[in-house]
């Protein structure tokens, strides 16, 4: 447990480092001209061989938030019987229709709604925001109010980083909102939503 830290601080200086560096450099290339998804605007060849390796990671994550749902499905159905943890037909049968069904349930959804892809931003801005920096900055800054009270120089810097991301969540929650609320808009008046089950290219390049 006490090396717990230096393992958080290694992969997040990793992943925050890898983040910046990738945004940074499409944007400085791009602009206000980058695709969406960001592998759209590489040039052809570069992007093909992007996608490639990147499809396996894609369909492992797929299948894991497939996994995670259809299992809590699985669970709740055949809870308090014999059949949850025994090799019978009736175990695989519904373990079987969960995964299936609900990979069924989230092609169509995907597929049916004609903006989902804002739809998910809209999630995002709503749920990660709020979820992922303002409560984890306010649940800290609640848990070490002492720091600001009778902390030296550092604890207040990192108290007020805190209070710092509890407000960057709060306006990225509002502005990524607002934002995605006139690409939708946008997207209408420009007439670039597809319809239902379209087969249209997506990759963003086009």
């Amino acid at each position: 447990p006490k090396d717990y830290p230096k393992a958080v601080y290694l992969c997040m200086s990793f992943v925050t480092s890898s983040y910046l560096a990738f945004a940074l450099v499409i944007y400085a290339w791009c602009g206000k001209w980058i695709a969406s998804p960001a592998l759209g605007s590489a040039g052809t060849t570069i992007k093909r061989v992007a996608y490639g390796i990147a499809l396996p990671g894609l369909i492992v994550s797929g299948s894991l938030y497939v996994h995670v749902a259809a299992k809590y499905l699985f669970v709740r159905i055949l809870r308090h019987s014999r059949h949850l943890q025994a090799n019978t037909i009736v175990h695989w049968g519904t373990w079987l229709g969960c995964t299936i069904g609900l990979a069924a349930i989230a092609f169509i959804l995907a597929c049916a709604i004609p903006i989902f892809t804002y739809v998910l931003a809209l999630v995002g801005s709503l749920g990660f925001a709020p979820l992922a920096l303002c409560l984890p900055g306010w649940l800290w800054v609640y848990s070490h109010g002492e720091y600001w009270k009778s902390g030296g120089v550092v604890k207040r810097v990192v108290y007020l980083l805190h209070i710092l991301l509890i407000l960057l969540g709060a306006f990225m929650t509002v502005g990524g909102t607002y934002g995605v609320i006139v690409q939708i808009m946008d997207a209408y008046r420009d007439g670039e939503i597809d319809g239902v089950f379209s087969c249209a290219d997506n990759s963003g390049s086009t």
